[in-house]
């Protein structure tokens, strides 16, 4: 069993639950099941090992700091608002297509990024977190997925965007929301290996929730 972690924002329940329905619709429409796979989340880092014997203590010693993090943030920031420009896709190949939701402002949105360069700062001082840290920019945007590594012909993936569209639009998964909670996970899967990128993971991923902190 390979085992990852990854810390990640909740939003609004409200929005989470119009959010949810469209990714369900979404996903069952299509039959690309890699984005149900998860919680209704932005991820705020990559999947990330621990590396180390002592698992479970450097587990719960991690989750102590997630807390400490989401408090600290809860005094200066409680609540911050979250806009999203609507439906974005990459497509870099046509075996791994993406539809989600971005939240890429024009004007940056100093709350979110802010959070995120803590999170990776937090990650990047504990020895025992490998992998390496990213900050939100241009290849790591701060993004809900609704679709993930969708292997579909051209035709069929632009298809897929118009639905995406059109349901967003129906249930109206609103362009303003609030950080709610901030979350550390862990992921298991027998599919990725040591190899969690482009989607290994999706045939059997699992996830647990080791702490969910208030915002």
């Amino acid at each position: 069993m390979s085992i990852r972690y990854g810390v990640s924002l909740l939003t609004d329940p409200d929005f989470t639950a119009r959010a949810y329905r469209a990714r369900q619709l979404i996903c069952g429409q299509y039959a690309c099941w890699a984005a149900e796979m998860h919680m209704l989340h932005m991820p705020m880092s990559d999947y990330f090992p621990l590396d180390t014997d002592e698992a479970g203590m450097v587990e719960a010693q991690l989750a102590g700091e997630v807390e400490r993090l989401a408090d600290r943030y809860r005094r200066v920031s409680p609540r911050f608002p979250l806009f999203n420009r609507g439906i974005t896709t990459t497509r870099e190949t046509e075996t791994d297509g993406n539809i989600w939701l971005d939240f890429s402002p024009e004007v940056v949105n100093e709350s979110l990024y802010r959070l995120q360069a803590m999170v990776a700062d937090l990650l990047e001082r504990n020895p025992s977190v490998g992998g390496p840290r990213r900050v939100y920019g241009p290849d790591f945007p701060p993004q809900i997925p609704l679709m993930s590594h969708a292997d579909l012909p051209d035709s069929v993936f632009d298809g897929a965007l118009d639905f995406a569209r059109s349901v967003t639009d129906e249930l109206k998964v609103s362009q303003i929301t609030r950080s709610w909670r901030l979350a550390l996970t862990r992921f298991e899967s027998n599919a990725a290996g040591d190899d969690w990128s482009n989607g290994r993971w999706a045939t059997d991923l699992s996830w647990r929730a080791i702490g969910s902190y208030s915002l």
